[in-house]
């Protein structure tokens, strides 16, 4: 009687930290583990790991008939026989689930400083992405009784703070897909968790910092009518103390990890996961406490803007001293 082993499919950037971190992991848990990807430069990042059960998946979602090939040869994957080693017992491959992981960078300032083509980005990459890839996996998934794991940071997404409006609309985007996703699939009996991240210490994958990250636009490439109105309580909120907890350490990457084994093994997942330092306590915050009070703790404070005076050339070089600092 053939064996089993055990499959995931991680979707996500493969330079990207938490991507690493988390194929690594379920490969040392005994998973066969493919990573997709959608360039030859992104298949010889997985090949560099050099690590046997750590493998490329092919996907490029922006061309169907390239889609449609990359999910006929997975499927073939799965009901091709699998041998652990030459002359061993032919094992069958089981497809545990999907775990998606939208890129977690994103670009932080006054909404009239982010362009059209940011947002562009943002929506096509992080929502429309992360939605083609969950469809194109979906009638493996329902045939196979897999479970699609989504993960997001939540931080942002929960107190929705001035100047980071791409991730607020980017995250209640998914969320809201996650939502009616796990509505749909239950009634097949599918599980869908929606793991909600908080800030991590990396370790040794990526440094100690946060793993979901903004990208700030420069001060000094701002209209000097956006450097008057915004850029002092821009300033105030990016210090570190606003949403990454300051100085203090974040959550163990091991207990992301633990967190998504579980998502993908034990009996009954939960619906919704938080992980991380601050999943939980930002959550709690940005439902029940008023919003003004959120802002104030986020370091904004009211600008009269009949008393913003007129910018001057000192004004741009002390912005771009500031940014410097």
């Amino acid at each position: 009687m053939d064996m089993e082993l055990i499959s995931t499919v991680v979707a996500g950037p493969p330079n990207a930290p938490i991507t690493k971190s988390l194929s690594l992991d379920l490969e040392r848990r005994g998973f066969i583990v493919y990573v997709t990807v959608d360039s030859i430069e992104e298949e010889q990042v997985i090949q560099d790991m050099k690590r046997l059960d750590l493998r490329p998946l092919y996907l490029g979602v922006g061309d169907r008939r390239s889609t449609q090939e990359a999910m006929e040869h997975f499927s073939n994957l799965l009901q091709s026989p699998h041998h652990a080693f030459v002359g061993a017992s032919p094992h069958q491959l089981e497809f545990a689930g999907l775990v998606v992981v939208p890129d977690l960078i994103y670009p932080s300032g006054p909404t009239e400083t982010i362009s059209p083509e940011l947002w562009s980005d943002a929506l096509n990459a992080k929502v429309l992405g992360s939605v083609a890839t969950t469809q194109a996996f979906l009638p493996t998934i329902c045939k196979s009784k897999a479970r699609v794991l989504i993960l997001t940071p939540s931080i942002i997404s929960s107190l929705r703070p001035a100047f980071h409006g791409v991730e607020s609309a980017v995250i209640g985007a998914l969320e809201g897909f996650t939502t009616s996703l796990r509505r749909e699939l239950g009634t097949l009996d599918i599980n869908v968790c929606h793991l909600k991240l908080g800030t991590f210490d990396n370790g040794s994958v990526a440094g100690r910092q946060a793993m979901a990250t903004t990208v700030h636009t420069r001060l000094v490439e701002w209209s000097s009518s956006a450097r008057a109105l915004f850029a002092r309580n821009f300033i105030n909120q990016a210090q570190p103390s606003s949403t990454q907890g300051g100085k203090a350490r974040g959550t163990s990457v091991r207990a992301l990890h633990a967190a998504v084994f579980d998502a993908l093994t034990v009996r009954r997942p939960g619906h919704v996961v938080r992980v991380g330092r601050g999943s939980l306590a930002y959550d709690i915050v940005g439902k029940w406490m008023p919003s003004g009070l959120v802002s104030w703790m986020m370091g904004n404070h009211n600008v009269d803007v009949e008393e913003v005076q007129q910018p001057t050339m000192e004004d741009s070089v002390h912005w771009e001293k500031v940014e410097r600092v």
